[in-house]
């Protein structure tokens, strides 16, 4: 079916480039736009074709076989429903717009043939991603991003943060990709089938099998979500371009992992209670870690990326509390403002040369689209209404005062104050860059990289708007925001802007004064917590020192072992040539010397003198009749021993003579 073309489009452009050289490669760099865009159109067809949703159902499915595996079928198969359809939509739209930005962006980049094609593959991966209708092709498709974010982030691999960067995030990733296929041969070993509605509609679940399984899960999504303690790569990454850290960062690969958690939310539910509670303290920890980190951060894109850990803990809080529907939600509005961020922050980057937002300063005069867009998206993450984020965020508010218990409520103080220091720092920035007096000759940008940006910038301030539609859509009956508890995240995004102009447009603070008064917090924040430190000199320094006490047993012990194996065996060696050469060719070699010269004696035998062969014919007839007659006597072997003396004796006699 035509559905199969959404991720098969840019899969082909990418198949099509890579053999290009890169000139050519270059020059088809708007292959992969055009791949986008029929994704996008197919994607507005799936997603019309489950409207108006409501069912869980899917409304298409279709499966291959693979094999068998003790005696079950092994298939893999993709299926639509409502969920699917809106991953579609927030996929493509974001692909297409962060594809016609990088046409601006990468212009100048020798490489931008390779960047476009690896961008197609990594779309291609994620659409995919959302169409499985089975955790194993789920799982073939998250690998498959892992392996083109490395190739993105170490675009630039020329450079050592980039290169570095990459393996880092590879790695990371890659240690909750364990936990993820641990829980996929739990799942195999319980349920025998990865398929969604065999497992998630299996009643049959005991506990403890579920709760393996959902910890597998877990672990594989807190990687590529970077939750808290596997968030450490998400800052890092930002060394590659910025363009494709909007898609990777906000739409797609820390994406994944909220998807994944939200389509096996039936299983998690079967699990031990503590599961989703240990699920809702994962993202209250990285959703207050993520958001601290980002008020001292004055690299624009770290800010950036804070954030994005800060709110994929946000989604993960509603997950805990049991919210598909507010999870996806917010993963709907946040890749859709946090996207238009990036976008914005890689044109600032482009204009002003600099990363750094104390180096910046009055671009809102400069760049009056550039300052309008990433407003927006910043209103948005703060929580302002009417922006999408004040709508997503509310939702899973709500979602936590509903439940009553003690953890919810007191995840709920955390996502305040949460909320309340995002509207800080957006604030922080937004002052920094665009207020002020103008310290730069930055210009704006060309139109097609502001052109998405406008797009984002449109959908960011109206989508919250169908949130009550939007849950109608997923099937969960919901009303419009509770006026009591929008008022109290308004108040806490009023109350962090607030804070925020008082420090940075006033001057109520001095923040470095207060950095040098509280040395301590100032070094805590400023080493992130220390999780980079621990991890290098827990892990990395004790693999190190591991791999250095290995390396040296191999040298002592094991290399002491071969290399004397290898001199003993080189001193038999010689040994034996000795042997071979002075007794073995010795005997030889005698013989041999006997034998030549015995012919040469033999040979002058052949004299041409009739005596001396008439003393030969006697000489074998006596031996003749010497043998016929003393082999009754004294038997054949002797007989013949001096029958042979006798012919010898008479030969040598016939040789002198000759």
């Amino acid at each position: 079916m035509w559905i199969v073309l959404i991720p098969l489009l840019p899969a082909l452009a990418f198949a099509v480039m890579v053999p290009m050289s890169r000139r050519a490669r270059t020059a088809a760099r708007w292959l992969p736009l055009a791949a986008m865009s029929g994704s996008l159109l197919l994607s507005f067809a799936a997603f019309a074709k489950t409207w108006p949703g409501g069912a869980q159902e899917p409304v298409w499915r279709a499966s291959t076989l693979l094999t068998t595996l003790g005696g079950a079928p092994l298939s893999v198969g993709m299926r639509l429903d409502p969920v699917t359809a809106v991953m579609l939509l927030v996929v493509t739209v974001v692909g297409v717009c962060v594809q016609v930005y990088s046409l601006g962006y990468m212009h100048r980049d020798a490489r931008q043939g390779w960047y476009f094609a690896v961008l197609a593959l990594f779309s291609a991966a994620m659409l995919l991603l959302v169409l499985a209708g089975d955790f194993l092709l789920l799982y073939m498709s998250w690998e498959v991003m892992g392996l083109c974010s490395y190739l993105l982030i170490g675009f630039w691999h020329e450079q050592d943060a980039p290169r570095r960067a990459s393996i880092k995030a590879f790695l990371t990733t890659r240690v909750g990709d364990v936990g993820f296929a641990i829980g996929l041969a739990a799942m195999w070993s319980y349920a025998h089938s990865f398929d969604f509605t065999v497992v998630l509609q299996n009643t049959a679940w005991t506990v403890g099998a579920a709760t393996l399984v959902s910890l597998g899960l877990l672990a594989g999504a807190m990687g590529k979500s970077a939750q808290v303690p596997l968030h450490v790569w998400l800052p890092d990454a930002m060394a590659g371009p910025t363009p494709a850290s909007a898609l990777i960062h906000a739409a797609t690969m820390v994406a994944a992992g909220v998807y994944l958690v939200a389509r096996a939310l039936p299983l998690f539910h079967a699990a031990a209670p503590w599961v989703l509670v240990f699920v809702m303290f994962v993202g209250a920890s990285t959703s207050a870690v993520g958001g601290i980190l980002a008020m001292v951060q004055y690299d624009i894109k770290k800010v950036l990326a804070y954030s994005t850990i800060s709110q994929l803990g946000y989604m993960f809080i509603a997950l805990g509390a049991g919210s598909e529907v507010a999870a996806l939600f917010h993963l709907t509005t946040h890749a859709f403002f946090k996207s238009l961020l990036f976008l914005g922050a890689g044109v600032i980057i482009h204009a002003t040369h600099t990363q750094d937002i104390r180096e910046m300063g009055g671009l809102g005069k400069t760049m009056p689209w550039t300052t309008g867009t990433f407003l927006f998206g910043a209103l948005a993450l703060s929580g302002v209404f009417p922006f999408s984020g004040f709508w997503s965020k509310d939702d899973i508010l709500m979602t936590l005062w509903t439940q009553g218990t003690w953890y919810s409520l007191a995840t709920l103080v955390v996502a305040l104050v949460v909320a309340a220091i995002t509207a800080f720092y957006m604030t922080r920035v937004a002052i920094r860059v665009f207020a002020g007096r103008a310290c730069s000759l930055a210009r704006e940008t060309h139109l097609d990289m502001i052109v998405p940006m406008a797009v984002l910038a449109g959908i960011t301030a109206v989508i919250g708007f169908a949130s009550p539609a939007f849950a109608g859509f997923l099937g969960e009956v919901k009303g419009w925001p509770d006026l009591g508890m929008a008022i109290v995240g308004s108040l806490a995004a009023t109350a962090g802007i607030g804070v925020g102009v008082w420090i940075y447009a006033f001057g109520g603070v001095d923040t470095q004064e207060l950095r040098r008064r509280f040395p301590r917090v100032t070094a805590v924040v400023d080493n992130g917590f220390y999780f980079d430190l621990t991890y290098n000199r827990g892990l990395v320094a004790a693999f190190g020192w591991l791999a250095g006490v290995l390396a040296r047993f191999d040298t002592s012990a094991i290399d002491g072992v071969v290399n004397g194996a290898a001199r003993a065996w080189s001193a038999s060696s010689r040994a034996m040539w000795e042997f071979d050469g002075s007794v073995v060719d010795g005997a030889v070699n005698g013989v041999g010397a006997l034998v030549k010269r015995a012919g040469d004696r033999m040979r002058t035998m052949q004299a041409g003198r009739v005596q001396g062969y008439q003393r030969l014919g006697y000489a074998g007839l006596l031996a003749m009749i010497t043998l016929a007659v003393l082999v009754p006597y004294i038997g054949v072997a002797a007989a013949s021993g001096l029958a042979l003396v006798a012919l010898i004796v008479v030969g040598a006699i016939v040789v002198r003579g000759a």
